[in-house]
């Protein structure tokens, strides 16, 4: 199939018989999830190697923590402080000069949006993101590297010409690829279009959005790194005991995920009018994140470098404290600043703390104590207690190591995680970026009827549109 015949496969109308031969209209929508895999690959590895290349400027180290320690104190202070203040002018100019707020994100997008993701707002926000997390802002690059390669995607979708359902669908693979590329996990990535973006396994887009997040991994592997994202120490097969002891860290992590997305909105909520100039409040943001770096470097970056300490060295329980707390305040000084990037891996790795917290503390004297495992169960407790994602967290931290029996004690905890976490808080980490805060959750269900018709049967397609006027299910 010729590059033509693809445009024009998506621009029909009724795509059930593009070729005339009775062919499944999802055949080019897979091709076009292939080139996404690609382009989200390629866009995650940009937006990395333009780190390092930042990072080099201060520092002889690529990882942030390893670059904190290496600068003298008041340098710990300076480099994030300048990182803040030109994040906030970097976006303040931008907004300025397109004279546009902002642009809506990847799962406004694909939930409550048309699938177009403007290109203007994206890369200021992804520029701002990318000077904000070189300097130590203590936020995750990940989530705007998911970003980056859902712009990618889009851009592919109005070069393909696709209407707004496909280019919408496009848009979710181009966000699982960008979660492969930057996770190495391609699976989760899938996992977290289905639960987060789609909202349940929608098994005709699914296929798609599974397509697009192997050949990123698969890109990835072949021209930039291989392995898994993380090197842990093999964990032992897991037993009754250790299941056990998981729901506690499970309870731990549905308890503690309320709480500190209370942090985040709360903090957001009272910071931000303090300093209405955007150069000021996140150079403020960044002075306190210098300021605590000073006690520990561990507080600079996402986490990596946290994570893989944890699972390659032992800590003292003194030590893992102080770093879970003086990490907590900076991921809440940056998010309420309003810095772009995410809380994914600050989450994994606070995560990744209190599971080693529960681990000294209280788990069972009998259970088959091995440290990766309480560090990956706690991470994806955390993570599903934050997210109302189980499978996917699960899933993940499986993936980011390649530990197997990791699935079997962090499949239940991440249910028990999840269930409390939703009980004791509606609203997930990813409420605000679904637009549900905006459109509520009828918008959301509207949307997720409609992500893709055309590659509904026709009889179906034609039966849905006959049974709802086009306007009852346009979102503004």
């Amino acid at each position: 199939m010729n590059f033509e015949i693809s445009k024009k496969c998506l621009r029909l109308k009724h795509p059930e018989n593009p070729f005339g031969t009775g062919l499944d209209p999802m055949v080019p929508m897979l091709l076009v999830a292939a080139a996404v895999g690609f382009t989200g690959s390629l866009a995650v590895e940009l937006f990395r190697t333009a780190m390092y290349s930042i990072v080099r400027f201060y520092s002889s180290h690529n990882h942030l923590v390893s670059a904190a320690r290496s600068l003298p104190l008041w340098a710990r202070i300076v480099v994030p402080t300048t990182a803040g203040a030109a994040s906030g002018l970097a976006m303040w100019a931008g907004r300025r000069w397109i004279k546009r707020p902002r642009g809506p994100e990847y799962m406004e997008a694909v939930q409550v949006g048309d699938g177009v993701l403007p290109f203007g707002p994206n890369i200021i926000r992804t520029g701002s993101s990318l000077i904000g997390v070189s300097g130590g802002i203590t936020i995750g690059r990940e989530g705007t590297m998911i970003q980056f390669a859902s712009l990618a995607s889009s851009l592919l979708g109005r070069i393909f010409r696709a209407d707004e359902s496909h280019s919408r669908l496009i848009v979710a693979c181009g966000a699982a690829a960008g979660f492969a590329g930057a996770y190495h996990a391609p699976i989760a990535g899938t996992l977290f279009v289905a639960e987060i973006i789609l909202g349940g396994l929608a098994l005709r887009e699914i296929s798609a959005v599974m397509v697009s997040a192997v050949i990123s991994q698969l890109t990835t592997m072949a021209l930039f790194s291989s392995g898994p994202l993380y090197l842990a120490h093999p964990v032992p097969q897991v037993g009754f005991n250790d299941l056990f002891d998981a729901s506690l860290v499970g309870l731990a992590a549905g308890l503690f995920g309320p709480l500190f997305l209370w942090m985040l909105r709360t903090s957001n909520r009272r910071y931000q009018p303090l300093f209405t100039f955007l150069p000021l409040r996140m150079g403020v943001a960044g002075l306190a994140i210098g300021l605590l770096s000073v006690v520990r470097p561990e507080v600079w970056g996402n986490g990596f470098s946290v994570m893989q300490s944890f699972l390659s060295s032992h800590w003292a329980l003194s030590t893992i404290v102080a770093v879970f707390l003086l990490r907590l305040v900076a991921v809440t000084f940056a998010s309420a600043a309003g810095i772009p990037g995410g809380v994914l891996t600050p989450t994994l790795v606070t995560g990744a703390s209190l599971g080693l917290i529960v681990g000294h503390t209280m788990l069972t004297p009998w259970a088959d104590h091995s440290q990766a495992l309480w560090i990956l169960v706690g991470a994806g407790s955390l993570l599903a207690a934050t997210t109302h994602a189980p499978a996917m967290s699960a899933i993940m931290v499986f993936e980011v190591t390649h530990n197997y029996h990791v699935v079997f004690a962090s499949l239940p905890a991440c249910v028990i995680a999840s269930v409390i976490g939703s009980l004791l808080r509606h609203e997930s980490v990813y409420t605000e970026a679904l637009g549900l805060g905006e459109h509520g959750p009828a918008a959301s269900a509207a949307a997720r009827r409609t992500i893709l018709p055309s590659a509904m049967p026709f009889h179906l397609r034609t039966s849905a549109t006959a049974k709802n006027d086009p306007e009852d299910t346009k979102v503004a």
